[in-house]
């Protein structure tokens, strides 16, 4: 047999790469320092090429490296020197990562100084983890169910397909005790009734990112289910932004506590145990539950309608803005009254400003960005124009026209980066200035026919839906 040998070396986001030729064995980082081996994430076999995927976020036992030496524990030979580093310093730490070989081998290692936390923040962590205690003592029966979100103040989206799935199951219905602990704001109130019940609960299933159920270890019996509310791997999120603007911290526990995460396909999989911080087997192909209804509406409409529905420009709902400027609203009023089009506005809930609609515009454009589910909008329109939006997902699975309007694509790599190339990945035309997208409406040039392969690649199929999927993998059915 070949003898593997690595001859090349590279990061990639918060991944580190091995690749070479030969038939690769087993691989993997030891410290002298530590007593846990940092073990790929993932590995590839093609013909006669390899490559180790090493997440650095959370390789090492669901954890960051700290600072240490690691020595490459490899069946095989290196082929040239590698002199690489990786600087995620962020939010007031320093975390740089170095890969080096020499004649003696390969040696990774991190230098680390941990984010400092205010003493109010320390304080109120105290006071919740009492309460989380307190209710953790009581024995667990494998029966209580947490429904829980700290961006909705009612059930919707994922966790209501799965709820509904739930009490369709009459048996599982009545064998469950469920709970629920929703709001859009947070507040005192709410963190402490959230502590109790996550100390109570046997299965917590929650959509989103949720702060209060970070702070907690839980008993190895307790199932934290993540459907998270976004389709597919689109843009960058979680540890997959580690040492970019708004990303967490390289030691935050954000994520990592998840013993289920629910996905699309499985081509994503890999990019959520990235973003999550959690190993690849922890992440279930499944479909998503709040598509399982998504069907086209038959109604027939008297006008071409495109539904304008952007991602927001930002760090988080703090700044989160949309810059109009980049819309001549008078000119793509004009556009579509010639060719009888409509256009409904879905900015992100983040956005605050809405879109400047003048009143003689009104038979033209809508804003509709107070409804809640995009979903209950997509089936109505004939095109959908965004830019670095996951809505191009449950816009596939309609196999709706896309149009990608991405003036700023070039900023956007820079602070926010994509999981694949974008020009590459997109289903569907891209424009970069406002002319491009007015001629492409004039002519319904939209590149239609990339929207069948995206859709194929993205999301699993079978006579189950994503609903039954996850409830059976949750509960055993």
């Amino acid at each position: 047999m070949k003898k593997a040998v690595i001859n090349r070396a590279y990061f990639e986001r918060c991944l580190l790469f091995l690749c070479g030729e030969g038939k690769i064995g087993n691989i993997g980082f030891k410290s002298s320092e530590l007593d846990t081996v940092f073990l790929p994430l993932y590995k590839t076999q093609e013909g006669d090429k390899f490559a180790v995927c090493f997440d650095l976020a959370s390789g090492l036992g669901g954890k960051a490296l700290p600072a240490a030496s690691f020595e490459l524990i490899f069946d095989g030979e290196v082929d040239f020197l590698f002199d690489e580093e990786k600087d995620f310093s962020d939010n007031g730490g320093v975390y740089k990562i170095g890969l080096i070989s020499d004649e003696l081998g390969v040696t990774l290692f991190s230098t680390y100084e941990p984010t400092k936390v205010s003493v109010k923040q320390k304080i109120g962590e105290m006071g919740l983890r009492a309460v989380f205690r307190t209710a953790d003592i009581l024995p667990k029966n494998g029966r209580r169910v947490l429904f829980t979100s700290q961006s909705r103040k009612e059930l919707s989206g994922n966790e209501k397909f799965v709820f509904d799935e739930i009490l369709r199951r009459g048996e599982l219905r009545d064998r469950l005790k469920i709970k629920f602990s929703l709001s859009d704001k947070g507040g005192a109130k709410f963190l402490l009734r959230t502590a109790w019940l996550l100390g109570r609960s046997d299965t917590v299933i929650l959509d989103d990112y949720h702060p209060i159920v970070y702070l907690f270890k839980y008993k190895k019996s307790v199932k934290i289910a993540q459907l998270w509310h976004a389709c597919g791997a689109f843009k960058t999120f979680g540890y997959s932004r580690l040492g970019k603007e708004g990303a967490p911290r390289f030691d935050g526990k954000a994520h990592r506590c998840y013993t289920h995460a629910f996905v699309s396909g499985d081509e994503v999989r890999k990019y959520y145990a990235e973003a999550f911080g959690v190993p690849m087997e922890r992440v279930y192909a499944t479909g998503v539950p709040r598509c399982d209804n998504l069907k086209n509406d038959e109604t027939k409409r008297d006008k071409f309608t495109v539904l304008f529905a952007p991602t927001f420009r930002g760090n988080g709902a703090k700044s989160a803005h949309y810059p109009y400027d980049k819309l001549d609203f008078d000119r793509l009023y004009e556009v579509c009254k010639r060719n009888n089009m409509k256009v409904i506005f879905k900015m992100h809930p983040f956005i605050k400003e809405k879109p400047p609609i003048t009143e003689n515009q009104a038979d033209v454009f809508e804003d509709m960005s107070e409804s809640r589910e995009i979903n209950e909008l997509l089936p109505r329109c004939d095109l959908v124009i965004t830019d670095y939006s996951s809505v191009v997902y449950e816009a596939a699975l309609l196999n709706k026209s896309m149009l990608f309007y991405t003036f700023d694509l070039d900023e956007y790599v820079s602070s926010r980066d994509f999981y694949e190339p974008f020009e590459a990945f997109v289903p569907g035309k891209i424009v970069t200035e406002f002319d491009g997208l007015i001629s492409a409406l004039e002519n319904k040039d939209f590149e239609s026919e990339k929207v069948k392969k995206f859709r194929e690649k993205n999301f699993i199929s079978d006579e189950k839906s994503a609903s039954e999927r996850v409830v059976d993998v949750l509960f055993g059915e």
